[in-house]
């Protein structure tokens, strides 16, 4: 059985029972025997795609509800165990906190910058937006037209097309979170 099959197997199952529904009413609700829907909650059968429409339309879920796998409602992660990028000199160091998911359009970064020192903008320079939360420290924000000054507790929102870099002028070093947001 693949991923897939087993992915809808168990979210058909999932649905029908969190809306209360036996097979025979998911049966009549979308037009799919009684048989064919036991096969496919055991993972016995691999369902069309014109199966998968009738079913997903029958009980008014999207389609990624059916075949992705469910995400935990609560997922803690423990930071300090995600891998750093460190530039060479030590310069500064990336951590990628939460990375790009299907389901959503966004990844997080963490940025320590050291004191009198640049990090060049390191995410490709796409259509979308950056959130840049000042952690600790001040940021000098560098875009093509103008530079930023900072100040800790503040957000900057960002068009990634405009080339950028970060730089800390100060004396303490720079903490920013970046949400990169992918239009």
């Amino acid at each position: 059985m693949s991923q897939l099959e087993k992915n809808i197997a168990v979210n058909l199952k999932r649905i029908r029972k969190s809306k209360n529904m036996s097979l025979d009413m998911l049966a009549e609700k979308t037009g799919v025997s009684k048989s064919m829907l036991g096969q496919i909650e055991r993972g016995e059968s691999n369902p069309t795609v014109a199966t998968i429409a009738k079913i997903v339309e029958g009980i008014h879920v999207p389609f990624e509800e059916l075949i992705y796998p469910k995400s935990e409602s609560v997922m803690i992660t423990d930071n300090e165990k995600q891998p750093i990028y460190k530039e060479q000199s030590g310069a500064y160091q990336i951590r990628l906190l939460l990375p790009y998911d299907k389901r959503r359009d966004f990844e997080v970064y963490e940025v320590r910058i050291e004191p009198g020192e640049r990090c060049k903008g390191f995410l490709p320079c796409t259509e979308g937006s950056e959130y840049i939360m000042v952690l600790q420290g001040i940021l000098t924000l560098e875009t093509s037209d103008n530079t930023y000054s900072v100040a800790p507790n503040h957000t900057v929102r960002l068009d990634v097309s405009d080339c950028r870099g970060y730089y800390n002028g100060g004396i303490q070093q720079l903490v920013i979170n970046i949400f990169s947001v992918a239009w």
